[in-house]
């Protein structure tokens, strides 16, 4: 009990750092067109630069499951944000197209450990209806870091440009950083018990566990691949397609970052009601509906594009669900590998969908394809690669103990009394 309150400040600054890990994800599809000129970006290269983010986040995934382990969650946290601090003080200060993607990768590093850091830190107790509800309270204030990588981005880069603009979200890297390395080195490592799994919940034995937890995989590739039109390729459709200024992609964007914020907010609710898989599912399946009309229809109406490019986005709010989902199936003592694997994979799918969005887009520019064209097949990428996730997913298990009824959703972590 002593170490309550020191828990609760670290629950804190972890989210206000996932904030701004929200921002960093999504402010390239804003100020797409501004990077693409400045740094001469072809699309091949903007495919790059909007993936290095991801593809650094990715594959530091498993390595600070590992450290989380062994050390818990406040020094690889606070090492990993300083070097994003760097990565995020260079990108605005360069004007070299080979630094800003350096810089980009270093700031895909510096956010790598937030929000599986906050998954460890509320998820280590356990995976019940406390926690879950934890998690997803903590990724919907998440989202505002989105939220403000939208419209407030795309006015600050109307009035000052977008180098200032990039330089005030710097300052605030490096005060949540400061920040981060005076609470979190603070915060005592817990020591997990080891658990016994019950049995009938996933089967008998480490092979049926391993199975289970190897039907989470394709869901979290899938899950934030159309999502990629809010964090970078959002931009360059509505400004190719619909030719949106900068203001009006704002506009967009923020609606998008609303939407997922809205359902984010309303997920804590319905996890009262309904199975972790049932919501999960859904979200899926409203994803590739999403991306079939895109697909028949990428210029049919601005309006209707950006409604489906908002659900496109909010399907990546069933992430918390699924790594509830992978908490109810695996011991405390490996809860940091297994959340590294899985976030790894998540994050693995955004850098393979925008590299290969990149690759797609410049073949459909040599070929002579109208932009709404080529920008079909991007969607018709999303949708596969949504399907198949759902797909793999109907045979997942449900979460262990999940309790329903009015009294189900117990005090999170945000509350002192919890």
């Amino acid at each position: 009990m002593i170490h309550e309150r020191p828990r609760d400040y670290a629950l804190w600054i972890l989210t206000s750092a996932y904030l701004l890990s929200q921002f960093f994800r999504s402010y390239v599809a804003v100020i797409a067109p501004q990077l693409i000129a400045d740094y001469g970006f072809t699309q091949k290269m903007f495919g790059w630069f909007a993936g290095a983010f991801f593809l650094a986040f990715a594959l530091m995934q498993i390595p600070l499951g590992l450290a989380f382990d062994r050390f818990g969650v406040g020094r690889p946290t606070t090492i990993c944000m300083a070097v994003g601090t760097a990565g995020a003080v260079a990108l605005p200060a360069t004007h070299d197209a080979t630094v800003a993607l350096v810089s980009q990768a270093a700031l895909g590093f510096g956010c790598a450990p937030i929000f599986m850091g906050l998954l460890n830190h509320v998820l280590v107790s356990g995976g019940g209806q406390r926690q879950v509800r934890a998690v997803t309270i903590a990724s919907a204030i998440g989202i505002f870091g989105a939220l403000i990588a939208a419209l407030p981005l795309a006015w600050a880069t109307s009035k000052l440009g977008w180098r200032p603009a990039m330089g005030i979200a710097a300052a605030a890297m490096a005060v949540i950083t400061a920040a981060a390395a005076v609470t979190l080195l603070g915060v005592p490592r817990p020591v997990p018990k080891r658990e016994r799994l019950e049995q009938g919940q996933i089967g008998d034995g480490g092979s049926s566990r391993n199975g289970a937890f190897v039907t989470l995989l394709p869901v979290c590739f899938a899950m934030s691949a159309g999502g990629t039109f809010r964090t970078s390729w959002g931009g360059p459709f509505f400004a190719d397609v619909f030719h949106l200024s900068t203001i009006a992609i704002g506009r967009v964007m923020t609606a998008a970052s609303v939407t997922a914020l809205f359902v984010s907010l309303v997920i804590p609710l319905l996890v009262r009601r309904f199975p972790l898989k049932t919501l999960a599912l859904s979200g899926m399946s409203l994803g590739v509906l999403a991306a079939a009309l895109l697909v028949a229809m990428p210029s049919y109406s601005a309006l209707l594009s950006a409604s489906l490019v908002c659900v496109l986005f909010s399907v990546g709010a069933i992430h918390p669900l699924v790594m509830s989902q992978a908490r109810s199936i695996s011991a405390a003592h490996s809860l940091g590998l297994r959340l590294g694997i899985l976030n790894s994979t998540v994050f693995l799918g955004v850098a393979v969908t925008s590299n290969c969005f990149g690759w797609l887009a410049q073949s459909g520019t040599r070929q002579g394809l109208s932009a709404p064209d080529n920008f079909s097949r991007l969607f018709l990428f999303t949708m596969v690669v949504l399907a198949v996730g759902l797909a793999t997913y109907v045979f997942s298990p449900g979460a262990a103990g999940e309790q329903r009824g009015p009294n189900a959703a117990k005090l999170s972590g945000f509350d002192n009394r919890a």
